[in-house]
């Protein structure tokens, strides 16, 4: 892993190397840390408007580590992919419009994910709704989204192709960028890599994720920051210990939880990130575990208070 020069001071970006062939990666797999992305990933308690600013700030980190690349572009060949519902609140065209003054089109997809029955942490991904109505020749394709699995995020690669195939349109690149990613969702998307290089052989894709790749868990859900599968600079690993702590490391249920419900559903967020807390504080921890947690259980009932009070 080989930290690179950027011309941003907001965040330090590193380019995956002999983790690459090692762990079957996309080619072009990047770490991005930042405080912005901190300010989610180790306050979990966040929901809602609190979140989606702070998400917003993300996306300006997100589109500048990207910049050299898209400032070769044209703006008619730049859309984004919004994965409905998740994606809505990557916020990417705010950090897009705010660094390059322009619009950014979009088109969407809707994709359900469900177990496969008899598995434990094996899913499929069905398409429930697909608009590729701004999707321009010679795209560059914008996505942003939590990857698990890969499921999810393998079946709208596979709609792009489809869709693209469809116009008779080519394919420049496509950028992913995710606040959390799974390694092993990371191995499912080189394969769809490679695919997409079959049908378009010039394309090229780049994945900017934030802080990690994290430990998928059995359950094909939650993401832990340590863990056999995670990668990580060592700024991560030393801020994690900083503020988790080793137990919290490797206990914390989920680096983001449910990221649709966060966003779009505060008050289940709270509830659900609440019942975690009461069975974390069940286990055989030390007080200074015992401490962290408790200071995540008191700002999210103030949060859960303040949610429910009237508007005026």
């Amino acid at each position: 892993m080989k930290q690179l020069e950027t011309s941003c001071n907001s965040f330090r970006l590193y380019r995956l190397d002999e983790e690459l062939e090692s762990s079957n990666l996309p080619e072009n797999t990047y770490i991005l840390c930042s405080e912005n992305s901190r300010s989610i990933l180790y306050r979990p308690y966040l929901a809602g408007l609190e979140l989606h600013e702070c998400m917003k700030n993300v996306s300006l980190d997100y589109i500048n580590s990207v910049k050299h690349l898209l400032q070769k572009k044209r703006a008619s060949e730049v859309v984004e992919l919004v994965y409905l519902a998740g994606g809505l609140y990557y916020f990417l065209s705010h950090g897009f419009s705010q660094i390059f003054k322009k619009n950014l089109p979009q088109c969407f997809i809707g994709i359900q994910r469900s177990r496969i029955e008899g598995t434990e942490g094996s899913f499929t991904a069905k398409m429930s709704y697909e608009n590729f109505e701004s999707l321009p020749d010679n795209a560059t394709v914008l996505i942003g989204d939590t990857i698990a699995t890969g499921a999810t995020m393998a079946k709208g690669l596979l709609a792009l192709e489809a869709a693209l195939q469809e116009k008779n349109y080519s394919l420049n690149e496509i950028i992913i960028f995710s606040l959390a990613a799974a390694t092993e969702g990371l191995r499912k998307i080189k394969r769809i890599e490679e695919k997409l290089k079959l049908s378009f052989p010039d394309s090229k894709l780049t994945l900017v994720v934030s802080e990690q790749l994290f430990t998928l868990m059995p359950n094909g859900t939650d993401m832990h920051f340590f863990g056999n599968d995670s990668i990580m600079p060592e700024e991560t690993r030393a801020h994690t210990l900083k503020e988790y702590g080793e137990w919290l490391g490797n206990h914390m249920q989920c680096a983001v939880f449910d990221w649709g419900t966060r966003c779009k559903n505060p008050m289940r967020h709270y509830r659900e990130f609440l019942e975690y807390i009461e069975k974390s504080l069940a286990f055989d921890i030390t007080e200074e575990v015992k401490q962290k947690i408790l200071s995540m259980k008191e700002a999210t009932e103030k949060r859960q208070f303040s949610a429910s009070e009237y508007l005026f």
